[in-house]
């Protein structure tokens, strides 16, 4: 059967579908299996490692993990030195699955767009694929750089507008995500597949049955977004499939040394002093 994502035009700020929430908190069970399996090859052999790279030394650090599903990552964060790690997520269901994972940990339900915390609560700020489900995400960038300490980080990761801006087409056989034109000299036509520039609504099926929701948005408003929320940028990453995956899954590897699926974006909370915005750009390999 062939399964189209379903497009809509956006144009004024939405949060997390209620119905994104609810999908979650019913898979919560079969996302922490494959999450722990080792089955999500996307996110073990391409954004997890380029994350994990970029985690600071987090030794007597008070962290959050913004959207923190059911609680692998605060697992680690935890391991990785922190003197208290935090996971709040919108989804009850996540967040209950979380609490009987990992009883060492604190984890609330609470959306990011408002979260309960007081001005600058937290050394470090993690997000692992969780900005794209709002737009736009002025308000969620605020809302997080006021809970951060001064001159304190957030790492975040999300979807990349190149890939996830194409057309995606799913049938048994096929996996097509196209993004370009062809255009016909003799008659001055075009046919265009995919839309990068214009912010929308995607809804979409994962793993066959998980229902789910997110906005495809253009860099240009996503840069736009963070200076607006007065982040400083240090770095950006498009990282590339890592090597281990070439004798698991070949065809992943050899697309994604080619062709992005996330990027990661490490900020920095601005205060007056700090000047301008920077911006600086590398590539993970």
């Amino acid at each position: 059967m062939n399964k189209k994502s379903t497009i809509l035009l956006l144009n004024k700020r939405m949060p997390t579908d209620k119905n994104v929430i609810d999908s979650y908190s019913d898979y919560a069970e079969q996302w922490a299996k494959r999450r722990r399996d080792g089955k999500n090859i996307a996110h073990m052999y391409l954004e997890k490692p380029a994350m994990y790279g970029k985690i600071p030394n987090l030794t007597g650090k008070k962290v959050l993990c913004v959207g923190c599903g059911t609680g692998e990552e605060c697992d680690y964060l935890q391991s990785r030195g922190a003197q208290e790690v935090l996971g709040i997520d919108v989804s009850e269901g996540l967040i209950k699955y979380a609490q009987q994972s990992y009883p060492s940990i604190k984890f609330q339900v609470m959306d990011m767009e408002k979260m309960g915390f007081p001005d600058n609560s937290f050394d470090f700020i993690y997000s692992s694929l969780v900005l794209h489900y709002v737009n736009p995400w002025v308000t969620a960038l605020t809302e997080i750089r006021r809970v951060l300490k001064d001159n304190g980080t957030f790492l975040f990761s999300t979807h990349h507008p190149a890939v996830w801006g194409g057309e995606r087409t799913r049938t048994e056989k096929e996996r097509d995500s196209l993004l370009g034109y062809k255009k016909h000299l003799d008659t001055n036509t075009c046919e265009t597949v995919g839309d990068y520039f214009n912010t929308r609504k995607i809804d979409d099926v994962w793993f066959g049955n998980f229902n789910v929701s997110y906005y495809h948005r253009p860099l240009s408003d996503i840069f736009k977004d963070i200076k607006l929320s007065g982040f400083e940028i240090l770095d950006f990453l498009e990282p590339k499939s890592v090597d281990t995956v070439k004798d698991i899954d070949p065809v992943f590897w050899e697309i994604h040394q080619k062709i992005p699926l996330f990027m990661i974006f490490e900020l920095k909370k601005k205060t007056e002093n700090s000047g301008d915005l920077s911006v600086l750009v590398s590539t993970s390999k």
